[in-house]
């Protein structure tokens, strides 16, 4: 142990003799000691360090009492706030319609007014596929974009490009096709010629005049404008031109039969100008009975040219599909060639092109099977049936 000691010693340079020559003497180091103690600056430098550490810890009573003056809930918002924000909505919500209207014929161009709960069936569906197409197309469009410049050995963007020309602009192409020589009127002007009392014609009376539409259903008369000026009837279809297929009318509920129409010649425009030729009665048998329909008139004079119209966008639509259709299966050749050529070089074009077919394909599989099963179900319940 001696031994260690003297080591540490030489290896400070210093010895333990040698620091204690460094201290003053006994007695001035115990005269200090008592005179330090008994100062009161000692005192108070002891309290003064000993409050500052209590302080550091604890917190002195000013900081309590700060923090025990702070509210325990936050207050209430002012009346002027709650001003300001009911101002705020109510412009936002006075603005939201607005902007929905300048934003709508892009974002939804298919929307309909009468288009609520309440339709079921095709009403319903063809709308919302329209959408889903729509939207599928905008997004081929920025996958085209986007892909521009990227490799792709596939010819994958020809096949979305030719996808966007065979959907709207082919079905507008077909629409323009089936309308060309379809005759579709908003005015139907009612020439009365003769009255059953013989007469003037400017006397007669009608009560309605009903129209019916391609599908043979009469239109609703709250979807038609009806007037009466001098020996003419004029009814004017508000959602625009329609193929009318026939048309009855209706006599006076209150007037006599004497003035029930049986002479008079239909005529059919688009903008109140130029007139075709629809119909022409003479000594036509109407009812005596008051607000009474008469037969209906369906052997019109423009039919034959409507048929023929149908018939070329009968066929026009039939070339569509087929080509589609081929399209598709083309399409379908691409994606799995570029299962390899085009995943890592062009992941964007390649995914939503897969995508798509996979859709495709599914949609064609689903109503083919909805078709032989309602198909299957019909047979079954006509042969049950007595």
């Amino acid at each position: 142990m001696k031994k260690h000691v003297e080591d540490a010693q030489v290896l400070y340079g210093v010895k333990a003799k040698d620091w204690i020559s460094f201290l003053p003497p006994k007695s001035v180091r115990r005269t200090n000691l008592q005179s330090f103690l008994n100062s009161d600056a000692a005192g108070l430098e002891i309290s003064t360090s000993r409050s500052r550490s209590e302080e550091f810890l604890f917190g002195t009573e000013t900081t309590k009492s700060r923090f025990q003056l702070l509210p325990t809930k936050l207050p209430a918002p002012k009346e002027s706030m709650m001003q300001g924000l009911a101002v705020a909505s109510g412009v936002v919500g006075a603005a939201l319609p607005a902007i929905w209207s300048v934003v709508q014929p892009v974002a939804d161009p298919f929307s309909d007014e009468k288009e609520g709960d309440k339709e079921t069936g095709w009403c319903k569906f063809v709308p919302r596929a329209l959408r889903f197409f729509y939207w599928s197309d905008l997004i081929s469009a920025g996958v085209l974009l986007h892909s521009l410049y990227f490799v792709c050995d596939v010819p994958l963007r020809t096949w979305l490009a030719g996808g966007l020309m065979l959907g709207f602009p082919l079905t507008d192409a077909v629409h323009r096709v089936a309308t060309r020589g379809n005759p579709r009127f908003k005015v139907v002007r009612f020439t009365i010629n003769k009255i059953r009392g013989s007469a003037d014609p400017e006397n007669f009376q009608l009560d309605s005049v009903v129209l019916l539409n391609r599908c043979g259903a009469p239109i609703h008369r709250s979807l038609v404008d009806q007037r009466h000026e001098a020996n003419y009837w004029f009814v004017e279809i508000r959602e625009g031109p329609e193929l009318v297929t026939g048309y009855q009318l209706i006599t006076h509920r209150t007037e006599g039969a004497e003035c029930d129409p049986v002479s008079w010649v239909v005529e059919g425009s688009v903008d109140g100008v130029n007139w075709q030729l629809v119909d022409q009665c003479n000594d036509e048998p109407m009812p005596r009975q008051r607000e009474s329909a008469s037969q209906q008139y369906e052997d019109l004079l423009h039919l034959p040219d409507a048929q023929a119209a149908f018939r070329q966008g009968f066929l026009a639509e039939a070339a569509a599909c087929a080509a589609s259709f081929a399209w598709l299966v083309l399409g379908t050749s691409w994606v799995s060639a570029g299962t390899e050529a085009c995943v890592d070089s062009a992941p964007h074009l390649w995914y939503w092109s897969y995508f798509l077919v996979v859709v495709m394909w599914s949609s064609l599989g689903t109503v083919t099977i909805g078709l032989i099963v309602c198909a299957v179900a019909m047979i079954m319940v006509g042969s049950k049936s007595p």
